[in-house]
């Protein structure tokens, strides 16, 4: 069947696990009832349904449980190849086996993963093609945080393996404490756990072993989920005995079967029905231990005995009692509540209620009286969140109104006030507070009009909302007025000046004035947040603009930091599906692409995608922003047939809603060339980005830094055919733009840079490549590791600092200057070595040119020897 949509799947999901509780006799009337009503529902039911059956048809865990294993008890078997990998180094070891850190090897691509070497035993005779064919369907489970498993298999002599997704991080529980995140956070990263356990179950896969080793937080702060869907491929009765492993990292797991007793479900325990409520109890549980620090069983987990009465029998304990009643001294759960960035006594007051009551209802002895689904869970949280009623809690007039005061605490007591003093003074100040009131209007009035009259003027000189006819320098012109008219005349009227200068800062960036637009956005900040307070709509779009400007100047910390506030205030006030929120998504997921983290853009990018085409359809100009932004993820992943698709909806709109001479057409059509140049038209990919180019000029004006990102992009093109001279050209055109517009230390300065030294050394010109690679490697130095513009470059222009100093060591060698060429080329190869992977291309070309060198020295004995280097090579 066709995927369901997030929707689809929570009607669904309900009905579903009262479909797999019930016996299999009993559910053709209970379908024949649910069609009459509605044959839709009932056909999604059947098909997932007849999925399901499929799924469970063979059951493999034949025999005794494996016994248990040491670390020491394994032979190493480090070097050895297990289907496409290299074993490395073994990180864990456990009663299914023992993980190991590999590398692919048979050349197809490099990278590093976690290769899990099952125990021989928990295979049945016939299990092999089953187990091949589950692990080929849940390879292809994926999401941004579920570490994927990547491939399943049975090497040599039967032995079963599993190849997944290798993640650096801390178990969730370690990584909240050690940074001390408050509740919110806490519950925040949280939720991105969810969103990737309510993913596995719309493809039907149950966790079943849901704990804080099994969810790693990776040192960018992104959350993974570990073995979803090794449950599935080892599926047999729970049991649970055995001895204490050995658990030296969070892949391992204990003996015998995928469940861990301190957060198995009681249906687990009595060895009854698993389904999506049984991960949901799970993650209650880690709910409890994220926000509280205790188990809910307490000191019964010290005894297996207890703890299964406990988990089975005994209803656990409020959270917030927990954390004022724990064993500890005074002192030591005040250390408890600071690592929660609180005090104790706040703790407990934003763990009483809510909270209590949404983590209670998850840890329900009872199935079906827990959350029906995950995303139910999750947006019983959001809401408190932005404390709005849950639907944990009776749906009172008493119970809404205190959590409307929650959500508006300060506009209730004023208002309350305001009662009190207008009910004792009505009498003796009707006249005063209607005069008073009458003035307010007045000057509300008056800021709105002068407000709407100068946005209005500033928005017409806009050049990326309206094709831009006017002189550049007369719509800088009329900007540097009107800030300046701003600046004198609305002085009384901070909440609209605030909200003017964030319009011309915006303005300034777009046409690439960035020290002006630098002003105007902090001015903007500091007169909003004086005016509005932190958390205002004004506040929010200023800090986002002040991100996309930090952005384009190659500062991601600051965009990053910017953008996040942006979002948080924005979700607050609009909640979760607002076109300003996805705005800020945009220009978020933006920022992680250009820093190459494609992994967190994506969601970002469809998140946003999602926003814009529920709220303003698929012909809008903002929903076709979106799709040429998640196209040029899908690029750079490699996936060109994906990445054009999207890219073709989004020149259509943008060609239907703006025109063909507009700023955004060019850009995407900018995009369209990077896929057709990687799918090898280079002539296309020629026309095309001079098209883009000569929009932009119309558009933008020459100096714009979007020409100069143009004229990058066609020099690869020009280099590629031997078209040496015209290169150069335009790269140095590109750097006549970008060095007044971005400055000497901006790293698309290092990009273009070195790409001209690459063209002087095609050309023969050593010495003005020099020069220029020096140039660039002492930009590369100050932030190596950003990538700046990813997605509006080639990926080939990710210099390293390593393949910089490889081709400054052949401009070296060309100048016949051989022993500085030496000392670079050896730098170069250490650096590149260092890197994790190594990046095969440039490590082999630096030891051609090393090669080179040593025959130019007349050292032909070295020469020799890095030659047998290149022959050697994988």
């Amino acid at each position: 069947m066709p995927p369901l949509s997030p929707d689809r799947w929570r009607a669904l999901s309900p009905s579903l696990d009262e479909a797999l509780a019930m016996p299999a006799d009993s559910r053709a009337a209970w379908l024949a009832d649910i069609r009459a009503r509605d044959a839709a529902f009932a056909a999604d039911l059947e098909s997932l349904l007849a999925e399901h059956e499929a799924l469970q048809e063979s059951l493999f865990l034949e025999g005794a449980l494996p016994r248990i294993l040491r670390a020491d008890d394994v032979p190493s078997l480090e070097g050895q190849i297990v289907g496409a990998y290299r074993l490395n180094s073994r990180i864990g070891q456990g009663g299914m086996g023992s993980v190991w850190l590999a590398e692919r090897c048979d050349g197809r691509f490099e990278g590093r993963v976690a290769v899990k070497l099952l125990n021989i035993a928990l295979m049945g005779r016939a299990g092999e093609e089953r187990f091949r064919r589950e692990g080929n369907f849940l390879a292809k489970l994926t999401h941004p945080h579920i570490a994927r498993l990547i491939d399943a298999g049975v090497a040599a002599a039967s032995q079963p393996y599993l190849v997944l997704e290798y993640v650096n991080g801390q178990p969730i529980d370690r990584y909240c404490d050690e940074r001390a995140l408050g509740i919110e956070a806490r519950i925040r990263l949280f939720l991105d756990v969810l969103e990737a356990v309510a993913h596995a179950h719309a493809n039907l896969v149950v966790h079943r072993d849901i704990k804080p080793a099994n969810v790693l937080v990776s040192v960018d702060g992104q959350v993974k989920l570990l073995d979803f869907g090794i449950a599935k491929l080892l599926k047999g009765d729970a049991q649970w005995g055995g001895s204490p492993v050995v658990e030296a990292n969070a892949l391992t797991r204990e003996g015998g079967a995928p469940l861990t007793p301190e957060y198995a479900a009681p249906e687990q325990m009595a060895h009854g029905q698993v389904t999506t409520a049984t991960d949901v109890y799970a993650l209650g549980v880690l709910l409890y231990v994220l926000l509280s620090g205790q188990h809910p069983a307490g000191t019964a987990v010290s005894s297996p005995v207890t703890l299964m009465r406990a988990i089975v029998d005994v209803e656990p304990r409020r959270m917030s009692d927990v954390v004022v009643s724990r064993t500890e001294d005074a002192d030591a759960l005040a250390h408890h509540a600071s690592r929660r960035d609180t005090t104790l006594g706040r703790l407990r007051r934003v763990l009483r209620g809510d909270l209590d009551t949404i983590v209670a209802k998850t840890l329900k002895k009872n199935a079906p009286e827990r959350y029906p689904s995950v995303t139910a869970l999750a947006d019983d949280l959001r809401r408190f969140l932005r404390q709005e009623p849950i639907s944990a809690r009776p749906d009172t007039l008493r119970y809404r109104a205190t959590r409307f005061v929650g959500r508006h605490a300060r506009a209730v007591a004023a208002a309350a006030v305001a009662v009190l003093v207008i009910g004792g003074l009505i009498a003796f100040y009707t006249a005063r507070l209607t005069t008073e009131r009458d003035r307010a209007q007045r000057e509300a009035a008056k800021a709105a009009r002068v407000s709407e009259t100068l946005t209005g003027l500033l928005m017409g000189a806009d050049p990326i909302a309206n094709r831009a006819t006017a002189d550049g320098l007369t719509v800088r012109g009329l900007l540097d007025a009107a800030a300046e008219r701003v600046q004198k005349e609305l002085v009384d009227q901070p909440e609209a000046q605030a909200e003017i200068f964030t319009v011309i800062g915006r303005m300034y960036r777009r046409l690439g004035l960035y020290d002006k637009a630098q002003l105007l956005l902090e001015r903007a900040l500091t007169t909003g947040r004086a005016a509005y307070g932190p958390e205002h709509a004004s506040v929010a779009q200023t800090l986002n603009d002040l991100g996309a400007l930090a952005a384009e100047k190659g500062d991601y910390k600051t965009a990053a930091a910017s953008l996040e506030s942006a979002l948080s205030i924005r979700r607050k006030i609009y909640g979760p599906e607002h076109t300003n929120v996805a705005d800020t998504l945009a220009e978020l997921g933006r920022i992680y692409q250009d820093q190459g983290l494609n992994a967190r853009a994506e969601p970002l990018h469809r998140e946003a995608l999602a926003i814009r085409r529920k709220a303003l359809g698929d012909a809008h100009g903002e929903t076709a922003v979106s799709l040429s932004d998640l196209a040029s993820v899908l690029r750079l992943n490699g996936d060109l047939e994906g990445a054009e698709t999207f890219l073709r909806q989004s020149l259509e709109v943008h060609r239907r809603t703006r025109g063909e001479a507009h700023a955004m057409t060019a850009t995407t059509l900018h995009d369209v060339a990077l896929v057709t140049a990687a799918r090898g038209d280079v002539a296309s990919a020629e026309s095309l980005f001079r098209q883009a180019m000569d929009i932009h000029r119309k558009a933008l004006g020459d100096g714009h830094p979007l020409v100069a990102v143009t004229l990058n992009s066609l020099s690869r093109i020009l280099r590629d055919q031997g078209r040496n001279d015209e290169a150069a050209a335009a790269l140095e055109g590109a750097l006549a733009i970008a060095r007044p517009a971005l400055g000497s230390d901006h790293q698309l300065i290092a990009i273009y840079t070195i790409n001209l030294a690459s063209v002087h050394l095609a050309r023969g010109e050593p010495e003005a490549a020099e020069p220029l690679l020096r140039e660039g490697l002492r930009i590369r130095a100050l932030a190596p590791q950003l990538v700046p513009n990813r997605r509006r470059i080639f990926p080939e222009d990710d210099w390293t600092v390593g393949a910089t100093k490889s081709l400054l060591g052949a401009a070296l060698t060309a100048l016949a200057r051989y022993g500085e060429a030496e000392t670079v080329l050896l730098e170069a190869r250490r650096d590149l070595d260092a890197m994790s992977p190594p990046p095969r291309p440039d490590v082999d070309a630096n030891i051609t040119r090393l090669v080179d060198l040593y025959i130019a020295w007349g050292k032909q004995d070295k020469a020799a020897r890095y030659r047998a280097l290149l022959r050697s090579s994988p």
